[in-house]
């Protein structure tokens, strides 16, 4: 296997770990968490694959009760947040939809072991397809979501008062 196809494979174990281990503190998961996200965010970017046509059965799912379980047990700091929606249209007038930090991780680990899963029992290929193609239209939302959520958790930008005079206009 190449260097990158291994180095993807660690980035998502690395992620379900921060996620499972049982004997991690949870202060120190949730402060390995950001770095664990941007890894998967570059792993994405270096996939390379060629599309596998064999029909393959499906992956288990973790189911969705089992996984929130998880990740609210594990990250018990993580709650709602606030999104914009739409994000790219109607500029300055967009509503405010609620994201979920717990459901976040809860979705990115449901693709990541199914891509885990794929890798181990049909191929190199279709597993990295699934991991992107699964990105692209699910858990990179999700990603991409929490980053932001973790960032401004951790910077204490929520924390400082509101200024409307300094505010930035597109």
């Amino acid at each position: 296997m190449s260097d990158t196809r291994s180095a993807i494979r660690l980035s998502i174990e690395n992620f379900i770990r921060v996620v499972e281990a049982p004997d991690v503190p949870a202060d120190a998961r949730l402060e390995s968490l950001p770095a664990s996200l941007d890894e998967l965010a570059c792993a994405v970017h270096r996939a390379d694959f060629t599309f596998d046509e064999r029909d393959y059965p499906d992956a288990p799912r973790v189911g969705l009760d089992e996984r929130r379980a998880l990740a609210s047990t594990h990250f018990p700091a993580l709650g709602y947040y606030n999104l914009a929606d739409p994000t790219t249209r109607e500029i300055g007038a967009a509503d405010i939809v609620v994201g979920d930090g717990i459901d976040d991780i809860a979705d990115i680990y449901a693709d990541l072991k199914e891509t885990l899963w794929r890798w181990d029992n049909t191929s190199v290929d279709d597993s990295l397809w699934h991991f992107t193609n699964s990105y692209n239209y699910h858990w990179g939302l999700h990603l991409r979501s929490l980053q932001y959520y973790l960032h401004v958790l951790a910077s204490g930008v929520d924390e400082l008062p509101s200024n409307k005079s300094q505010e930035r206009t597109p």
